[in-house]
């Protein structure tokens, strides 16, 4: 049923250019060009998401006023129907879900790109002060979606290794899952640190995104909104 359902999901999101191949991949080998409709794409994947939650072209905030660059768009709770206008334009991090990357054709020069940008965005309330009954902060899950590549799958998952490796950069930052169109996936393996699983997954690519995705988004998030804490202005009050 599921299968069927995303046989021709990306049909609608994603154009062929001119001059890409049209003999079917080898087994490790690129993907031909494509080019992705990030409207179109926003509009089908807010159509696959947990009720409760929205998605737009908006940017995060937290408490300490960091706002990173760079999320195509977002993943979050409506609070409520004017949360956007009341906060400014931003949704506000206790709010968010998951933040969504598109990149056209990837390479080595946008995949260092992005995974740079999403080490950055995943600092999100990381800098804001935190009552002392909290523990580990939760982060906002990450996912890449390319519309083709002429990476071989291993060498890609090697590349995300060493972009890491080489940067320093700790594990909790590491990007979640990154989906290559018609290709397959790379997934963070949250059971060892620094691994990532890459899988072959062709036609049923855009399937297991789906189910991956929503077990990001499916979780019920222990983060309590508090908008006093997003008030700067610095004001005594007469009081009586």
């Amino acid at each position: 049923m599921i299968s069927k359902y995303f046989r021709d999901f990306d049909k609608k999101i994603i154009k062929k250019q001119k001059g890409s191949a049209k003999t079917p991949q080898k087994k490790g080998k690129g993907s031909p060009k494509v080019s992705v409709d990030k409207r179109m794409l926003m509009d089908s994947i807010s159509r696959i998401i947990p009720t409760h939650l929205t998605i737009g072209t908006v940017r995060c905030i937290d408490t300490a006023g960091f706002s990173p660059d760079g999320i195509d768009f977002l993943a979050y709770e409506k609070y409520c129907q004017d949360i956007i206008d009341l906060m400014g334009g931003y949704v506000p991090y206790e709010l968010a879900y998951g933040m969504f990357h598109v990149i056209q054709n990837l390479n080595k020069d946008l995949l260092t790109e992005l995974l740079n940008r999403i080490a950055t965005a995943k600092k999100l309330n990381m800098y804001a002060p935190a009552p002392e009954e909290e523990g580990e902060r939760s982060l906002i899950p990450s996912f890449a979606i390319t519309g083709s590549t002429q990476y071989q799958f291993i060498e890609l998952k090697n590349d995300i290794m060493n972009y890491y490796l080489s940067k320093n950069i700790e594990y909790q930052y590491e990007i979640d899952v990154l989906m290559v169109m018609h290709k397959g996936i790379i997934v963070k393996n949250w059971r060892e640190k620094r691994s990532f699983i890459a899988l072959e997954t062709n036609e049923d690519t855009f399937m297991w995104f789906f189910i991956l995705m929503n077990e990001y988004l499916d979780i019920k998030k222990d983060r309590s909104l508090d908008f006093r804490k997003y008030v700067k202005k610095e004001v005594i009050y007469n009081e009586f």
